[in-house]
């Protein structure tokens, strides 16, 4: 029997992401939007540390989500899925799926932030059913499910109002909140000076954001925007930076091949 648990135990993967973090670097992130295991497969031992399946703005089903959770198994790279909205039941599924760390967008207030990390948790810490499919059909105890879960469980919440960075360090100081995202397209429209990534008072917002988020020892990741390359981004505070797309980094490519030929 102890055998038996053990090989079971061994299909339960530890959190890349979070143990990436933990070494102290700072991490590299890319958004991903193609919805295929493809794209993980290319891009999963190639140096990023988190790979970012984008179902707020791109096309992933479920099914297709689940289907990219399977095809980085085999890589030591973090996978994130950005949900779509602060919803419970969709985060309930897609951990369900396999998911162990998740971003969710435009959380204002701690009362979002806390249900979102129950949404996430399951008693008596939060409120998320019981059920998770995957897990079960690969004949995993329910118990080491849920222990595994609790310890290697990882919630990002995106910053992206003027309202989130007055309530900012409430909103880091939920327990059960990981990382704060600073969206600068999103904070900047709801500051009133949309793209205007270099406008003083933007400045001021997102230096706010990190120094609250350190009060609470709270890391904080953001995407490259204006004058704040990554470089420049990582000086600043910031932890994560998730700049290119694949369709973004196959662009490039694609131009600087055919300029290497003349064309």
């Amino acid at each position: 029997m102890m055998r038996r648990r053990k090989r079971e135990n061994a299909m339960l993967k530890p959190n890349q992401f979070k143990r990436r973090l933990a070494t102290g670097r700072n991490l590299a992130g890319i958004w991903l939007h193609s919805a295929s295991p493809a794209t993980i497969e290319a891009l999963g031992d190639t140096g990023y540390d988190c790979l970012i399946v984008d179902n707020e703005h791109g096309p992933s089903t479920l099914e297709q989500t689940r289907a990219q959770l399977q095809a980085s198994f085999p890589y030591d790279c973090g996978v994130c899925v950005r949900v779509p909205w602060n919803d419970a039941v969709y985060l309930k599924q897609l951990l369900d799926l396999g998911a162990d760390t998740v971003m969710i967008p435009m959380v204002d207030d701690a009362e979002q932030a806390k249900a979102a990390v129950a949404a996430c948790r399951y008693p008596p810490k939060g409120r998320r059913g019981v059920g998770p499919w995957r897990a079960m059909a690969r004949g995993i105890p329910m118990a080491d499910y849920m222990e595994f879960m609790a310890e290697n469980l990882f919630v990002m919440v995106q910053i992206e109002s003027e309202r989130a960075v007055a309530n900012v360090r409430e909103i880091a100081a939920v327990d059960g909140v990981d990382m704060l995202i600073v969206g600068p397209n999103d904070l900047s429209g709801s500051l009133g000076i949309p793209q205007r990534f270099d406008d003083p008072v933007l400045t001021r917002a997102i230096d706010r954001v990190l120094a609250e988020a350190a009060k609470e020892n709270v890391p904080v990741g953001t995407v490259p925007h204006g004058k704040w390359d990554p470089k420049a981004l990582f000086a600043r505070g910031f932890r994560l930076v998730a700049g290119s797309t694949e369709f973004s980094l196959m662009r490039r490519a694609a131009k600087a091949e055919l300029e290497s030929w003349g064309f």
